[in-house]
């Protein structure tokens, strides 16, 4: 074995590649990796090695997994922290990161260009703090080609102290990772090609990877590359993803690309979201400084925070009172000041409307619908604002008409809201069949178990003044089963008395007027209705008993229904 490895030492010695690191420097780049949980606590030790540039190194994934913090230690005893993540894999078992090691005298590794071959000589570097250590001589058994990259059996011992070590070529060059070999029994390490390592990014959609979401330690931003860094930071921003995480990212952008006003509408929307208004305040009071083409999204942006602020805010408590709906409305005038897009009058609408200056709003909603962003929803903002003006109601269901015209068929639960009140405006302009349609198709949408029985009361009456009496009787029948207490069961039992006597089904009438003595009997309605169905069956003696408590009861009109009925 010394015979090989001073081979070894020769041929390295030999190399012309100026890269080539000397056999006695090669476990000096090998790095004790400690990582810790929240609490501060260790939770996995294990060895790595600093590759490339500028502190950069790998490792075992697993010893990152669920790590709040994590540092390495050099062969001098020199402890550094790790920075950021720059790539990783549980399958493969590999993590990239970077840390703050000084780059003084600091012994790298190089990744070998080709991959090594059966029965190739190899050295594996290892932990040490002895400077004259030489790395060990080892072997490859086996190498198997995977997804064009290898796997490897070695001669290394299949012990712990040598997992996350390099195996190097005769120029010192790393050519793989060790890795524990699971199967029982085994004597012998295997190793895993180092560009598995080498080719892990972070990119746009990283924000997603479970890998690195179980690391709670800030990741690199995909480098060289502004749309992917922001599209990776934007998709934090809007994720579960830890605080203190999200924010070193935003940090690490606006570092990088500080004219990016982008991020910072973005993170002032994150900031708002969570109640902290002076640093979403702040944010955007920069990006709006900067200028530049996306001012009028910035200015947006703050018009619909300021808005949305105020939508939860009790003005008694108020966080941050230089947010108003007059400062929203204002923000987004400049908005559309600074480049007129309809949302922009969208906005302007939206606000208007919450200050109750209805006409005023009607008049934005109206110029979005004449816009190429006119939708349902425009069109029924605008329908609300003309009612809550006590405009035409005429004009309210052409508006409610061209809100369901722009929705999709079948309709879906999104169009709930607009059918229904077309239905209600419907029924108020006497168009009772074509608003029994519209509550049958908003039936169809929310489902007949999702409805209450105001829901099957506002539908009888549709239906009575289209003259559909049994399918009325049928709704109101519904309601009754659906009431939440005897008030309202007593209210819905009133109404259908009143629509079986209208029918002449004078015995079920007589019987609802029963069921609604059971419940109270002091319902002066319910007796008169019932001293009328009497009267129609020449009852005169329960007539007269009926109408008597409805008198006394306070019930209007008896004495035309006594002489009616002498």
């Amino acid at each position: 074995m010394k015979k090989t490895i001073l081979s070894l030492i020769a041929i390295a010695a030999c190399c012309s590649d100026a890269a080539a690191q000397k056999p006695a420097d090669l476990n000096k780049a090998v790095v004790n990796v400690v990582t810790y949980d929240a609490n501060g606590y260790v939770l996995r030790s294990a060895y790595g090695f600093l590759i490339g540039e500028n502190g950069e190194a790998v490792a075992p994934y697993q010893t990152f997994n669920g790590a709040a913090r994590a540092e390495i230690i050099d062969w001098k005893g020199q402890q550094a922290q790790v920075k950021r993540i720059a790539g990783a894999s549980s399958a493969y078992d590999l993590i990239r990161f970077t840390t703050d090691i000084p780059q003084k005298k600091l012994v790298t590794l190089t990744p070998a260009t080709a991959p090594a071959a059966k029965d190739a000589d190899m050295m594996l570097a290892f932990y040490t703090t002895d400077k004259k250590a030489l790395p060990q001589n080892v072997s490859i058994t086996a190498a198997d080609l995977y997804n064009d990259h290898y796997y490897y059996e070695t001669t290394a011992a299949n012990e712990d102290r040598f997992v996350g070590c390099p195996l190097l070529n005769a120029e010192g060059k790393v050519v793989a990772l060790v890795q524990k070999n699971v199967l029982k029994d085994a004597t012998t390490a295997c190793a895993i090609d180092i560009s598995f390592a080498t080719e892990l990014t972070i990119n746009a959609q990283s924000a997603f990877s479970s890998d690195l979401n179980n690391v709670n330690i800030a990741k690199q931003l995909p480098v060289n590359d502004e749309e992917s860094a922001f599209s990776y930071t934007y998709m934090l921003l809007h994720s579960q993803i830890d605080s203190a995480i999200v924010m070193t990212t935003c940090q690490d952008f606006i570092g990088l690309y500080p004219e990016n006003t982008k991020i910072l509408n973005e993170r002032a929307t994150y900031y708002a979201a969570r109640g902290n208004y002076a640093a979403a305040d702040a944010d955007l009071k920069s990006a709006i400084a900067l200028g530049g083409q996306n001012v009028s999204d910035c200015l947006y942006t703050q018009s619909v925070l300021m808005y949305n602020k105020m939508l939860v805010t009790d003005t008694a408590n108020d966080p941050w009172p230089e947010w108003t709906l007059d400062t929203a409305l204002k923000a987004a005038e400049e908005a559309y000041n600074a480049a007129p897009q309809p949302v922009y009058l969208l906005q302007q609408g939206q606000i208007l409307f919450s200050m109750q200056q209805y006409a005023e709003a009607y008049e934005k909603f109206m110029a979005v619908n004449a816009s190429e962003i006119a939708n349902a929803q425009s069109f029924f903002y605008a329908a609300n604002a003309l009612e809550r003006a006590e405009g035409d109601n005429t004009a309210i269901i052409a508006l409610l008409d061209s809100a369901v015209a722009h929705l999709k068929t079948p309709y879906d639960s999104d169009a709930a809201p607009y059918i229904f009140a077309r239905a209600q405006h419907l029924a108020n302009a006497g168009e009772h069949r074509k608003a029994t349609a519209d509550y049958n198709e908003y039936e169809k949408i929310i489902g007949p178990k999702n409805l209450t029985a105001y829901f099957y009361y506002l539908r009888m009456q549709a239906e009575m003044g289209s003259r559909m009496y049994q399918q009325a009787l049928d709704d109101v029948h519904t309601a009754i089963t659906r009431s939440t207490n005897d008030e309202e069961k007593a209210d819905y039992l009133l109404e259908q008395a009143l629509l079986q006597l209208r029918v002449n089904l004078l015995d079920e009438a007589i019987a609802s007027c029963n069921d609604i003595f059971a419940l109270k009997d002091d319902m002066a309605d319910a007796y008169k209705i019932c001293g009328i169905a009497y009267g129609e069956k020449k009852n005169k003696g329960k007539m007269m008993e009926m109408f008597t408590k409805a008198q006394e009861l306070g019930a209007e009109n008896i004495e035309e229904l006594l002489e009616k009925y002498k």
